[in-house]
């Protein structure tokens, strides 16, 4: 687990662009559930989209 510092701009809210791309990548593996709003800090929306973006690599290896 990472150690982030409590000044570390990691703590702040999650970018508009971090936001946007969780939504895009969401609707391209088809959930329907409002993911992007569960972040609460731009660490946490960095590693969800990171997974979501792992998930989709998979999903189209699959298909492949």
């Amino acid at each position: 687990m990472e150690k982030i510092q409590p000044t570390s701009s990691w703590n702040l809210p999650p970018t508009a662009k971090q936001t946007r791309a969780i939504t895009v990548l969401c609707q391209s593996l088809g959930y329907h559930e409002p993911v992007e709003n569960t972040p609460s800090n731009r660490l946490e929306a960095r590693n969800l989209i990171m997974g979501l973006r792992g998930e989709r690599k998979k999903r189209r290896k699959g298909n492949v």
